[in-house]
């Protein structure tokens, strides 16, 4: 059976990002204590199937030199079984149970490494901080519903105030700190607006990163606290006297432009991107995307209409009659498949993604909007990013304006097709990020400035 891919974040590939390097301190700015990293890259061995802890494991896709894993002999190919006595279950399980370790803890790990069970210990070493030749780089914090979540600013070095944009990111559980160096994803984004002389904000999710505040798989952290966080950002954007508060923007990727949808009304902002994003509720997109990827996959399509009917009444079930996740995987392996494919997002967080009425929230929102869409990306489609350009401009004629990017894939990158993009697998070479993208962002930042 296909694997569905909904909204991919950027969080599991460049992992190892935030494991070279070693911080001065492991006591950061902003009130927040600097937490450690082991040097691993973690993944599932395939990528186009279902993550599962017994066929397709959280395996050790690569070992960062001089990392805490490496000191400890943990290797590339080692399949990660338990964490301080604990089993682990998930790529995203073992990433959030490392990450809120401080620097200088001691985890205990142990590995499958061929038909031997190896036991080791690691030291986490503190994250390192970013740094830019073109920027200074802030980490500070602000508070959101009594947590304080981390943020990192990248300010120009130039005098004055300056234009500012503020990510926010996509689907899971994942920090954006060491984006900034990443030659893929959201890092060549980053670099090009702070060259421009843009401010840039990331806000760390509740529990992500060195942010207080529950987990990101937990309950408690729903999407208004999600969103709450972006107002806080955009609020301590303002306090910045570099920033200029007429002229802040924001980057949402993916899920990002549903959060932003939340978080925006009542906030002034100059103008709005949403790339690889949808239009239409998240019940309706699913059902669309299931057809999509069965499609392209080659699935006769009398099959395809069978999985678009079994995969509604998947959904019919979790997103509007609101059964819980535990009800709806006994449906059978559709249903258990597609709750597979929320990046270990807790269920009622998406039951309150799939609530979001856009078009009501983007009624609320009277700002610019540029929608882009990739069209080698087959997480998403042209007719969801022209029906969200629609929904704005039936509400603010004019103010939203459409720009497909022929090539790109979902994470930014370049691909020859959607199919390539839905058959990539884990550990592969990134595909080159896809230029045309910093011209767009840029030129329409230019225009609305």
């Amino acid at each position: 059976m296909l694997r569905r891919l909904c909204f991919c974040c950027l969080s599991l590939l460049p992992l190892a990002t935030a494991l070279r390097g070693q911080a001065p301190d492991p006591q950061s700015p902003g009130g927040l204590p600097r937490h450690g990293v082991i040097g691993l890259a973690v993944l599932v061995a395939d990528r186009s199937k279902p993550e599962d802890p017994e066929t397709n494991p959280p395996t050790v896709g690569s070992v960062a030199a001089g990392g805490a894993g490496e000191a400890a002999g943990i290797q590339k190919g080692d399949i990660l079984n338990e964490l301080d006595g604990q089993r682990v279950t998930s790529t995203t399980d073992f990433v959030y149970r490392v990450s809120r370790h401080l620097a200088g803890d001691a985890v205990r790990i142990v590995v499958l490494r061929g038909a031997q069970r190896v036991e080791k210990t690691a030291v986490l070493k503190p994250r390192p901080f970013e740094t830019s030749a073109d920027a200074e780089i802030l980490y500070d914090s602000v508070v959101a519903q009594s947590a304080r979540r981390r943020t990192i600013v990248t300010r120009p070095k130039t005098a004055g105030r300056h234009p500012a944009v503020l990510l926010i990111g996509g689907l899971g559980c994942y920090s954006l700190d060491g984006a900034l160096t990443e030659a893929t994803g959201y890092g060549p984004i980053l670099s090009a607006l702070l060259k421009k002389g843009f401010v840039t904000m990331r806000v760390e999710k509740s529990g992500q990163g060195d942010s207080d505040g529950p987990a990101c798989t937990d309950e408690k952290a729903t999407t208004g606290r999600e969103a709450q966080g972006y107002v806080a950002g955009l609020e301590g954007l303002r306090k910045y006297d570099f920033v200029d508060t007429e002229r802040i923007f924001v980057f949402a990727h993916s899920l990002g432009p549903l959060l932003a949808s939340l978080a925006l009304p009542q906030q002034k902002v100059r103008g709005v991107i949403a790339a690889e994003t949808i239009g239409r509720s998240w019940f309706e997109y699913s059902l669309e995307n299931v057809r999509r990827q069965s499609a392209l996959v080659g699935e006769p399509l009398d099959q395809v209409d069978a999985d678009v009917r079994e995969h509604a009444i998947c959904g019919s079930h979790f997103f509007l009659q609101h059964e819980s996740g535990e009800d709806v995987m006994k449906l059978g392996e559709q249903c258990r498949d597609m709750l597979r494919s929320y990046a270990g997002m807790p269920y009622s967080y998406m039951q309150q993604v799939g609530d979001i009425s856009l078009a009501k929230q983007w009624k609320q929102i009277d700002a610019p909007v540029l929608v882009i869409y990739g069209t080698s990306d087959p997480a998403t489609s042209a007719e969801e990013g022209r029906y969200l350009v629609d929904i704005v401009n039936s509400f603010h004629p004019g103010k939203a304006t459409y720009r497909e990017i022929p090539g790109m894939g979902h994470d930014f990158g370049r691909y020859a097709a959607q199919v390539e993009f839905l058959n990539r697998r884990g550990g592969a070479q990134a595909h080159p990020f896809d230029d045309e993208l910093l011209g767009v962002i840029l030129n329409w930042l230019e225009q609305h400035s």
